[in-house]
């Protein structure tokens, strides 16, 4: 919605009058109706019609991109505008997944050809264009996390989306083509803000894989402080309660071990404790009166501050499959220093994990597997 607004407006900005700014803008609305009013009483009767025949639903959704892209340059807005108006009125109906299926090898030929043309406008980048594009990068980080981490439950949960959206909108090239069309924006700003998006182009994915590890060494200087504080204040006489039973990780095998507690001995319920980092878990989790505890299983200092020393069964109900920034093997060692005297239970995923884990350090390993394997074996004897 607000970039069919924008594009609707962005003609008028050379010249942003109220009048041309209303008139651009209810052009848009008018075209907006038309578009859907005859995707619904017209497109879906023709769309149905040419279903059959997928060359014809091919030729049908270009030549209905054409017709409102035509109709948009006659009302004074752009071509580009028309035609995402005209993809939205046909996304917008069942048809549209079908078509889309369809048109997809013409739209990346399409939008291949757009790049490569986009491409060759833009001059070899100077030591200037390089310094302004990291600028707007470092920018996009900071903007994202300034808009997402505040409306996160979680620092961490929201520093791992701040990483993940770090990227400029390809869409934002539509926009930079217009504008330098409307003589709005000059090739060297242009030249800027396409070197910025190549730049996150080639540094987000490795800063989506590394996440984990980028948000664990930005979590550091509040974990210090933390640390301090409550060396300063020093920790009240029940921060720390007695852990008789921990859980470690809330998945699949956690969920079960809390629905038999509760069903068959709801008595071990003020013994169990969970460790986990999602806070919307551990409301659900404290509401069937089981204790909760935020905690970084990645992070030793994060299980040490929790008072695990004291804990006679601890049990870590995830594998090395859903671990991040740490393995199984490296967590059975901390568990071992920080609760020396507690049975430790740990969940492998081949035979062979097993063999390591109860090297390193555990007392017993569970592999969901062998479990299933024997308890099916049990079902097949029993029908002998």
């Amino acid at each position: 919605v607000w970039a069919i607004l924008f594009m609707a407006v962005q003609p008028s900005i050379a010249d942003p009058g109220v009048v041309r700014i209303a008139g651009s803008i209810a052009g848009g609305a008018v075209l907006v109706g038309v578009a859907f009013l005859a995707s619904r009483y017209a497109l879906a009767r023709l769309f149905e019609a040419s279903a059959r025949r997928p060359e014809l639903v091919l030729i049908s959704s270009v030549a209905w991109c054409f017709i409102v892209s035509g109709i948009a340059e006659r009302l004074g807005l752009s071509r580009e505008m028309g035609a995402l108006i005209a993809g939205l009125s046909i996304s917008a109906y069942p048809y549209g997944s079908d078509v889309i299926s369809k048109v997809t090898g013409v739209r990346d030929f399409f939008v291949t050809l757009f790049f490569v043309a986009l491409g060759m406008k833009v001059p070899v980048p100077s030591a200037t264009i390089l310094g302004h594009a990291v600028l707007i990068v470092a920018f996009v980080f900071a903007s994202r996390f300034i808009a997402v981490v505040p409306t996160t439950y979680l620092l961490r949960d929201g520093l791992y989306a701040g990483l993940v959206t770090a990227q400029i909108s390809e869409f934002s090239l539509v926009i930079l083509k217009l504008g330098a069309d409307y003589g709005h924006v000059s090739d060297r700003a242009s030249a800027v803000v396409l070197t910025a998006m190549i730049l996150t182009s080639l540094v987000s994915p490795y800063v989506i894989g590394a996440n984990d590890r980028i948000a664990r060494i930005m979590l550091r200087p509040f974990e210090r402080l933390a640390r301090r504080r409550e060396r300063a204040g020093g920790p009240a006489p029940d921060a720390h309660p007695a852990r008789e039973i921990v859980l470690l990780g809330h998945f699949r095998i956690a969920q079960a071990v809390l629905d038999r507690v509760e069903q068959l001995a709801p008595h071990l319920k003020g013994r169990i404790t969970l460790v986990d980092y999602d806070a919307t878990r551990g409301r659900a989790v404290m509401a069937r009166g089981f204790h909760w505890e935020y905690g970084d299983l990645a992070n030793p200092d994060a299980l040490e501050h929790l008072g695990m020393e004291q804990a006679r069964i601890v049990v870590t109900t995830i594998s090395d499959t859903f671990l991040k920034g740490i393995s199984t093997r490296r967590l059975v060692a901390t568990l071992r220093r920080l609760a020396p005297q507690a049975t430790i239970v740990m969940t492998g995923e081949e035979k062979t994990d097993a063999e390591d884990l109860l090297r390193a350090g555990a007392d017993h390993v569970l592999v969901p597997g062998e479990i299933t394997g024997e308890r099916i074996l049990t079902l097949l004897e029993k029908e002998k």
